[in-house]
């Protein structure tokens, strides 16, 4: 499930007038999306790896995958989605959250 925003009157009485979550097939997906009456809002994820270019391992960063792409970043272990606040369900915290602390070993 990927979140959007409608762009236009139409596309909000067919969907929602604020951000919602929809569980579109990728071919749906880039239909709405290049039909310009909806857009990808942005998540929170968490690197997984010290090698991934949007943030270093264990930090959080915003950003918007199509739904194929963030299905195989999650699934090969790269990214993991940071869930909301539980004050506020309908959108993704944008504030950083810190990485979890590591247990030292001696």
């Amino acid at each position: 499930m990927n979140t959007y925003r409608a762009l236009s009157k139409a596309a909000e009485a067919a969907f929602a007038q604020d951000v919602f979550e929809r569980d579109f097939t990728p071919a749906e997906e880039k239909d709405w999306l290049a039909s310009g009456l909806l857009e990808l809002v942005p998540r929170t994820y968490r690197a997984l790896l010290n090698n991934y270019a949007a943030a270093k391992q264990g930090e959080t960063f915003e950003a918007a995958y199509l739904v194929e792409n963030e299905a195989a970043l999650i699934q090969g272990g790269h990214i993991e989605r940071v869930d909301a606040e539980p004050d506020d369900p309908k959108r993704v915290s944008a504030e950083t959250k810190p990485a979890p602390k590591q247990k030292k070993e001696d």
